[in-house]
């Protein structure tokens, strides 16, 4: 899929981890080709999600493509853990600490067969970005301060940044996907379209209502 194809990407961390299995089967019923997890580690933001084990699990239950979001410290230490895990996509931040480096890491994950991607924090300008553009397949745009589900969508903050990213990629003949987390629902999501993303991790959003399904229309509906 290219950077002109929308997809909405429902977030594990708004499901009920105590049927973990069934919460999975749930977003694929749903419709959902990708599945977000949010890997947090207590230090680079101030909550405790999961880990490789969870990857694993969850890679067990399904064959969506698992798009993992590593907001945790030193993520070079940790990576061989979530390649092994079962990780199609990792997404690394560039405010985090690392034993080597940000290209580095990137490196490792485009060598071990995986997609890259890289993500800011909503105070980070894009220009921090530039080093490894032409090295991602992601460009995450956090439209929440990262941490905790249920935030409202950053608009001021975060979409100048996010038509800053796309025009860029445009110019440059770049290819990287613009994705989008936090706040994300059917008055948001079309915003965010407007400014050029095409990934939309919805948390409560899908994961939250009963009927998954029409949720899921619903928010594909919105940026259609």
């Amino acid at each position: 899929m290219d950077h002109t194809t929308n997809i909405i990407l429902p977030s594990l961390l708004a499901s009920d981890w105590s049927k973990i299995d069934s919460e999975v089967k749930r977003a694929e019923a749903a419709g959902a080709q990708w599945l977000h997890l949010d890997v947090m580690d207590g230090n680079f933001v101030d909550n405790i999600s999961f880990g490789p084990q969870m990857v694993q699990v969850v890679r067990k239950c399904t064959g969506m493509y698992l798009d993992v979001h590593l907001m945790i410290h030193r993520p070079d230490h940790y990576l061989e853990r979530f390649i092994k895990a079962g990780a199609q996509n990792i997404t690394i931040h560039v405010e985090a600490q690392y034993d080597t480096s940000v290209a580095e890491t990137l490196k490792r994950i485009r060598a071990a067969g995986l997609h890259c991607g890289l993500a800011l924090h909503p105070s980070t300008p894009f220009e921090a970005a530039l080093p490894y553009v032409k090295d991602i397949d992601l460009l995450l745009i956090m439209t929440v301060v990262p941490g905790f589900g249920g935030q409202p969508f950053m608009e001021k903050e975060t979409m100048p940044k996010l038509a800053a990213a796309r025009d860029y990629r445009d110019a440059h003949g770049l290819k990287y996907h613009l994705e989008v987390d936090g706040g994300i629902y059917t008055n948001t999501a079309p915003i965010a379209k407007q400014h050029g993303a095409n990934l939309f991790v919805c948390g409560t959003s899908s994961f939250g209502p009963a009927d998954m399904k029409q949720a899921m229309s619903d928010l594909a509906a919105s940026v259609a």
